[in-house]
């Protein structure tokens, strides 16, 4: 992938979510409100902690601290599940209707939820391990590890067995060369990001969406080049 590709994926991605904006706005405000208050929700008890502690009311702030947390928790399964029918739709096998049902398409299997889970438990150990070292090398491998979900959904629908260890070992092999392409990728979104915070989260109704569409084109055509080998030499069988 090149500077090309890289320019068609977020061109493709603009036009499908003004295309259909509505679809995606409902799609993602679910996890964007979740994420939303439950920042808001943390940052708040941090801003009290150390009061809390020295007048003894370290429990309830603590369970408010907790409550945030779960918050942006469940934001961020539901936004594994509007990634999922990204992918889909990009791919043309997911209709562009019932946007807050696909939202929780993370549940619409118990192993998509169990697979989310422990790659998140396992990818966040292994960064954390890996920036104890310098923060660079953590950075690196949360790139490359940062495919591995989607791996792991795509064996399920196959009907492939593919444990959580060995999709992160995948995307950590499918990601060699291609893992300063997501980067720059992502470093082109700062000053949508900045949009959205300038804006109070309110621009975030169409950065995210369009942010996580490139990603979902990123993903669909990694597959394809790594698939594209494997078909050629089948076809010289």
């Amino acid at each position: 992938m090149d500077s090309q590709d890289r320019i068609n994926f977020k061109l493709g991605a603009k036009r499908q979510i003004l295309d259909h904006l509505s679809f995606f706005i409902l799609l993602s405000i679910l996890w964007i409100a979740l994420n939303w208050i439950g920042g808001m929700v943390y940052e708040r008890s941090m801003n009290v902690f150390t009061e809390t502690v020295n007048n003894g009311g370290l429990g309830l702030k603590t369970n408010v601290f907790s409550f945030g947390w779960l918050l942006i928790i469940a934001g961020q399964m539901l936004r594994a599940g509007t990634r999922l029918t990204m992918i889909d739709i990009d791919r043309g096998s997911a209709e562009l209707d019932n946007p807050i049902q696909r939202s929780f398409k993370l549940f619409d299997n118990g192993r998509y939820f169990l697979g989310w889970l422990f790659i998140g438990i396992l990818i966040s150990v292994f960064t954390v391990l890996w920036s104890l070292l310098l923060v660079v090398p953590g950075i690196i491998k949360a790139y490359s590890y940062s495919q591995a979900f989607f791996l792991y959904r795509d064996a399920v629908d196959r009907g492939e067995q593919l444990s959580p260890l060995q999709a992160i070992t995948k995307s950590r092999e499918m990601m060699n060369g291609y893992k300063s392409f997501l980067f720059i990728m992502d470093l082109s979104y700062i000053g949508w990001f900045f949009l959205s915070f300038i804006t109070f989260g309110l621009a975030s109704l169409f950065v995210q969406p369009y942010y996580d569409m490139a990603r979902a084109k990123f993903f669909n055509q990694l597959v394809v080049r790594h698939d594209q080998p494997r078909a050629t030499d089948t076809s010289q069988m």
